[in-house]
């Protein structure tokens, strides 16, 4: 007897998907993803309309925000009860996600997912740097696949000078501080509705707390931004390569550490944009002694003061097809 084709996802599923996804971080919250829901295939869709151009010049962060975007959807249909396959793909189509028969969510899987709407971007300090051992390996060990290596970095000298060199030079680069600002949402509340980050989750602090570079960021000298690392929770995500595949690799395994550190009751944020400089990423590869290429800094912590949920854009928006759950 053949077994049945497995089930086309309903309309309700589909929306549980494209909440999923909504939840993901993404570069300057551009949420740069759409999904195109073909039966049992679902297409996750590169908005490359989206752009940042001094931030960001080539895409790599919008693809990085696209892999972690894949990691809540691969998530989400799990969570559902239900098997999948991910495919990597070359073009605006990131990746396909092929849902299969039927198949119970294993703890670990339910108990990421339900991290999702709980996630936040903290850029302010942590209530201490004191992470039990057995949590800090269990969210680095999370991270580690084929191709994707995370890092404590050890020169913290040499990373604090780099920091320091990095926030000077983007805060004299007016390009960059009119793109910042012109994503810097003045929204406030946990029920605001669009893109951008808003204004109180920033913090007028320097690196690696305030995250984003803006004109006013201070510079403290190198030993007291080493001190700062040092009272921080780091890892440095590496690949070894640095092609689009590696980007959203990339993408996927810090959503799961993040997710993990969540679960844990943790917080986080990411710095990326010192890795765009000239040069930033190979100085960075010599002087820590890195794995491989690095894509993104990672910082986490116990929270010393909630953090608001971003902004999100409305879920229709989701959809090439308008909302009405991209059905073909």
């Amino acid at each position: 007897m053949t077994a049945a084709a497995p089930a086309a996802l309903t309309h309700e599923q589909i929306g549980v998907l494209a909440r999923a996804v909504s939840r993901a971080p993404s570069v300057h919250n551009s949420q740069p993803w759409q999904l195109l829901v073909r039966g049992t295939e679902v297409d996750l869709l590169e908005r490359r309309d989206v752009e940042l151009r001094r931030h960001d010049p080539v895409g790599r962060d919008r693809l990085l925000s696209c892999g972690a975007a894949l990691t809540n959807l691969e998530l989400a249909v799990r969570a559902l009860g239900r098997d999948c396959h991910v495919e990597y793909r070359d073009d605006d189509v990131v990746a396909t996600v092929t849902i299969g028969r039927g198949r119970a969510a294993s703890a670990r899987v339910y108990s990421l997912y339900q991290a999702i709407g709980r996630r936040r971007s903290h850029r302010h300090r942590f209530f201490h740097n004191r992470v039990p051992k057995d949590v800090h390996t269990a969210v680095v060990a999370v991270g580690e696949t084929t191709g994707v290596h995370l890092v404590v970095p050890a020169r913290l000298d040499k990373l604090a000078e780099l920091l320091g060199f990095a926030t000077r030079v983007l805060r004299e680069d007016r390009g960059y501080q009119r793109e910042l600002e012109t994503w810097t949402a003045h929204t406030h509340g946990w029920d605001a509705v669009g893109d951008g980050v808003p204004e109180d989750a920033l913090s007028p602090e320097a690196l690696p707390v305030a995250g984003l570079v803006r004109a006013g960021t201070p510079i403290p000298d190198d030993a007291v931004l080493a001190a700062r690392l040092a009272a921080e929770n780091l890892l440095v995500l590496c690949t070894d390569g640095d092609a689009r595949a590696d980007h959203l690799a990339a993408g996927a395994a810090l959503q799961r550490v993040w997710l993990t550190a969540t679960a844990k009751a943790l917080v986080g944020s990411v710095l990326t944009q010192p890795l765009h400089l000239t040069g930033f990423r190979a100085r960075l590869v010599s002087e820590l002694a890195l794995p491989g290429v690095p894509q993104a800094i990672f910082r986490f912590g116990y929270p010393a003061v909630p953090a608001a949920p971003s902004p999100r854009l409305p879920l229709g928006e989701l959809f090439p097809d308008g909302p009405t759950g991209g059905l073909r």
